[in-house]
């Protein structure tokens, strides 16, 4: 049971924007760090563009399941964990944050 990303954006017009992010690529060699990190970047950005306002959602990304909130007011919030972490945790984490 991993959490690897929690990450916060705006949603803007064209293009999502990362405010804040936070991640653990421990579980990962040194060579893959970089671009681990960039895959959740991108896959976190790309989530929250694509999910409409007011909504939750859940999306299986390869091995990875993400769990994205975006409030009315353009807010988003994406966490990024293993298939074992429990869903209703990682939205209440999302609603705290």
């Amino acid at each position: 049971m991993r959490l690897y990303s929690l990450s916060v954006l705006y949603k803007a017009e064209p293009k999502a924007r990362l405010l804040k992010a936070a991640y653990d690529v421990s579980s990962f060699s040194f060579f893959q760090r970089s671009s681990v990190q960039e895959f959740m970047t991108f896959t976190s950005q790309l989530i929250a563009e694509r999910s409409a306002l007011g909504s939750r959602a859940s999306v299986k990304e390869q091995e990875y399941l993400c769990h994205v909130y975006v409030r009315s007011d353009g807010l988003a919030g994406v966490v990024i964990a293993d298939n074992e972490y429990p869903q209703r945790v990682c939205f209440t984490l999302l609603d705290k944050v």
